[in-house]
């Protein structure tokens, strides 16, 4: 049985075994509008606190816009990026596997006629996010469609909110977000795209391999600690 003095040993072998290794690099993405940096969300937070505690690291926040976060993987400037997948965002990095839940929606206007099926948007003004590749979509409607981009998500679903366009292609979590706040109109329709799990890129620079990456996902797999994880997206 483990005893109260037993366990604070751990937890000091532990916090010196953090000490003597590099902090982990998260790479998290953040949206600049107008000088101000967006919070980033507390599930990217709270992963990579687990996966650095699981490494016997500390964790060091690499806050970055979406157009700087591939270069910092490989150039080595950061360790690990989560909540992608190669398809969406090329580069020379490994990859761990996949475990994040991603549902891609398309929300429609309470005004227009709800499309059955993602072909039936071929020609409309789609809500976008800026350097954002849709490649499931892309699958079915070619170039066939017209980008209104947002630098953000949050940021696209002001404008269609707005009005400025009918139809906002976003994250589910993200209108899940907006439900429960009550922000939705009546009459919104939701055609699902895709549902995928995606991965964390891994710096080939790294201390810290894709395989070392695996087996602290695993071990939170197994304590029941990524399910709680998971639930805050």
């Amino acid at each position: 049985m483990r005893t109260p003095i037993m366990a604070a040993l751990l937890v000091l072998a532990g916090a010196v075994q953090a000490a003597d290794k590099p902090p982990l690099r998260y790479v998290e993405k953040v949206d600049n509008l107008l000088g101000a940096t967006m919070p980033v969300t507390e599930f990217q937070d709270t992963l990579g606190a687990a996966l650095a505690r699981q490494l016997g690291r500390k964790v060091e926040y690499v806050k970055l816009p979406r157009n700087r976060i591939m270069a910092a993987l490989e150039n080595g400037d950061g360790d690990v990026l989560c909540s992608y997948l190669p398809e969406w965002l090329p580069g020379d990095v490994d990859w761990t596997r996949a475990f994040i839940p991603i549902s891609e929606v398309v929300v429609s206007s309470p005004r227009v006629k709800a499309p059955a099926t993602v072909a039936e948007l071929r020609g409309k003004r789609l809500g976008m996010v800026l350097g954002f590749r849709y490649p499931e979509l892309e699958k079915i409607l070619g170039q066939d469609y017209i980008r209104d981009d947002a630098p953000s998500a949050a940021l696209s679903v002001r404008k269609w909110l707005a009005g400025r366009f009918d139809y906002l292609v976003v994250p589910r979590n993200v209108i899940d977000k907006q439900l429960s706040k009550g922000a939705l109109p009546r009459g919104y329709h939701i055609l699902t795209v895709y549902e995928v799990k995606t991965k964390c890129a891994v710096s080939r620079k790294s201390q810290i391999s894709a395989a070392d990456f695996n087996n602290a996902i695993e071990a939170l797999d197994k304590a029941g600690e990524l399910t709680k994880i998971l639930k805050l997206r």
